[in-house]
């Protein structure tokens, strides 16, 4: 989760038992709403806007969810919304999160969202695809931009590197009332509560 918290036990309960959380203290909340909110970099694998072409516009978007147990398990979710030029043309969800990657918390969810998305724009011959998502993370470690320190983040940053599609990357802010975010994330919940 990306978050300014106004208190250590507040971000403890964002960092602890996942491992990779980055975290930083800030004098002055506009210093960590900068650091939140960094200006986008257009890295030379990815394009930030899509150009205009002939061929149709796909765009998914992705999120991923998590419910701590009272047994100290975890559960859970990711889901993924497509659109053709606008319009609803698949929606998937699952909860078949690799166990060596529960760690990650929701963050393991949003990952197998893009896999899968790439999966599914492989098997329809799709090439180039917008995807908006909510955690900095996903685009960063793709492009590069952060460096994949544990195997299942270099995993993912390795099979988008090798998947023939052009992303193009478009953050959008969680739970801000976008509507196809918030489809993606009911999506991700129930999959991970096993609806």
């Amino acid at each position: 989760m990306t978050g300014i918290f106004e208190s250590w036990e507040a971000c403890r309960a964002q960092v602890h038992h996942f491992p990779g959380a980055e975290y930083k203290a800030f004098p002055t909340r506009e210093e960590a709403e900068a650091f939140v909110s960094p200006p986008k970099v257009i890295h030379p694998i990815t394009k930030r806007k899509p150009k205009k072409s002939s061929s149709p516009l796909i765009e998914i978007w992705v999120d991923g969810s998590c419910f701590p147990q009272a047994n100290g398990s975890l559960r859970l979710g990711w889901g993924l919304l497509v659109k053709k030029n606008g319009v609803e043309i698949h929606r998937d969800k699952g909860n078949d999160i690799p166990h060596a990657a529960v760690d990650h918390r929701n963050v393991a969810g949003e990952i197998l969202a893009i896999l899968k998305a790439i999966h599914w724009c492989q098997s329809q011959g799709i090439t180039e695809m917008t995807i908006y998502y909510d955690y900095q993370g996903l685009e960063s470690w793709a492009t590069g931009a952060w460096r994949a320190k544990l195997p299942f983040t270099q995993a993912y940053a390795h099979a988008v590197k090798e998947s023939g599609i052009t992303i193009h990357w478009v953050k959008v802010r969680a739970h801000s009332g976008n509507p196809e975010n918030d489809i993606v994330d009911q999506l991700a919940k129930e999959a991970a509560q096993g609806d």
